[in-house]
């Protein structure tokens, strides 16, 4: 019993004279943080060490310095060694050249003889070829969009938009999901599909699921043959919801996501969301003027119509590769947590809110509508949260799972469009033969359609099917 008494004394002695010897070496940093330290520079750092129990003679110490992640820095020049002399209080300076490889945040680690120091905090951030490219890419953005809205403002009726107003069926299901489901998904799949430690990733995410529809919802919404008026109606009320809801949602669940560097200022997030309900009323004179012309000069809406599903698809291809060359960066830090939860969140959102509408019986252009606009967030707004709410390079972090989402949102509407253009030519080719060996048939059909409407309206899916098979084949009955 006294010898093991002993020995755990001996011990605990042993560890105090071990913690008292890797104490003894104070460091002093300048600066004490680098600011803005961007990709492609080089930094200089002065450390300065002293020995706080020092020897009676001089004494002559090796230097080790090093990036803990050496893809994000690497140190250039250090001197491989310092001198602490009796003369000058046992204190020595000395430099080191640094270099910022990738944007993240890391720390410089610094041992002197078989001491390890305190380590220096390292946050780099992007390059300033990087932030004009994408200031450029916001410009492109800009101008597409408002070319596109002009565009759809010819295709819209008011009369529709009125009947919509009267009775707000879709966007009441669209609202639904949009800001019941949606952050609902967004919080599960943050929480349980990232990683603990990525707590900038996760508010990401949780803010893109409570962002409103918008970004390409309605290119979509024409291409696959939806109702335009429903999507410009729910976008118009769901940017308007926004204001009260993003707040609500950031304000509770978002919490969840927070740490020391990151948070969330409120008064950035109302901000954030005046800003957005500005740039949807400076979005409604494009689309008001497409109106205008379109009741003064009705010639042209189908030439538009025609010619606005070739520049949405020219335009989504253009924007893609623009965005990808943009951010480039962002592909050297997305791990399959991210892109699992990037794919699963837009994709569970058509999903969900096409059952839903199924489900309150909307009609089948209703249905689709819903379901992109559901699916589709406007991730402007949540890009634009994560740059104001998080300090760098945490921000530029943030930015990967936001841009895994806008670029996996589309995917699976561009396969299921794919299909059925490869199922309308290759597997409805005899259908199209029978209508060129007898015209007559359509003539009839179409007579019978247009002259009445309750028939029009009875037999519209039968016509739209038979239409859409003429149109794919590249040929008119005659």
């Amino acid at each position: 019993m006294i010898a093991s008494t002993r020995t755990a004394l001996l011990l605990i002695t042993v560890l105090l004279c071990v913690d008292f010897v890797t104490c003894k070496i104070d460091v002093t940093y300048s600066p004490n943080e680098f600011p803005r330290f961007r990709v492609g520079e080089q930094r200089t750092l002065t450390i300065q060490v002293s020995d706080s129990s020092p020897p009676h003679k001089s004494e002559n110490r090796s230097v080790l310095v090093g990036c803990a992640d050496t893809f994000v820095c690497k140190a250039i020049s250090y001197p491989n060694h310092v001198i602490l002399h009796p003369d000058e209080n046992y204190t020595s300076t000395f430099r080191v050249e640094l270099e910022a490889l990738f944007l993240g945040v890391t720390q410089l680690n610094v041992t002197i003889g078989d001491e390890v120091v305190q380590p220096y905090q390292l946050r780099i951030v992007r390059s300033n070829r990087d932030e004009k490219v994408t200031l450029a890419f916001s410009i492109f953005i800009a101008i597409f969009v408002l070319i596109i809205t002009f565009m759809m403002g010819t295709q819209l009726e008011p009369r529709r938009i009125i009947g919509i107003v009267r009775k707000p069926i879709g966007p009441t299901v669209g609202f639904f999901c949009q800001f019941g489901l949606m952050p609902t998904l967004g919080f599960l799949l943050a929480e349980y599909g990232l990683p603990a430690d990525a707590v900038s990733l996760k508010l990401a995410l949780f803010a893109v699921s409570t962002c409103p529809g918008g970004g390409k919802s309605s290119f979509w919404t024409i291409i696959f043959g939806g109702n335009l008026d429903l999507s410009i109606s729910m976008t118009f009320t769901q940017t308007i919801a926004a204001l009260f809801m993003m707040p609500l949602w950031m304000g509770t669940l978002g919490k969840h996501f927070t740490d020391a560097h990151v948070r969330i200022p409120f008064a950035k997030l109302i901000e954030a969301s005046s800003l957005t309900l500005q740039g949807l009323v400076t979005l409604m004179i494009p689309n008001g003027c497409g109106m205008v012309m379109a009741h003064y000069r009705p010639q042209y809406i189908e030439c538009i119509s025609k010619w606005i599903k070739r520049l949405s698809w020219a335009a989504m291809i253009v924007i893609s590769a623009f965005a990808i060359y943009a951010n480039y960066y962002i592909f050297w830090l997305i791990t399959w947590p991210i892109v699992l939860c990037g794919c699963a969140l837009p994709w569970l959102g058509y999903l969900t809110a096409l059952f839903v509408a199924v489900a309150f019986k909307q009609t089948f252009k209703d249905c689709i509508t819903i379901a992109i606009e559901t699916g589709i967030q406007n991730i402007g707004i949540a890009m634009l949260l994560m740059m104001w709410c998080l300090p760098e390079p945490e921000a530029s972090i943030a930015v990967t799972v936001i841009f895994v989402v806008a670029i996996m949102t589309d995917k699976p509407l561009v396969m299921i469009w794919l299909g059925s253009k490869a199922y309308a030519k290759w597997c409805k080719g005899d259908t199209v033969k029978q209508v060129e060996e007898k015209p007559e048939k359509v003539m009839t059909a179409t007579t019978f359609v247009s002259s009445d409407d309750s028939t029009s309206e009875s037999n519209g899916k039968e016509l739209d099917n038979f239409t859409d098979v003429i149109i794919d084949s590249g040929k008119k009955p005659q």
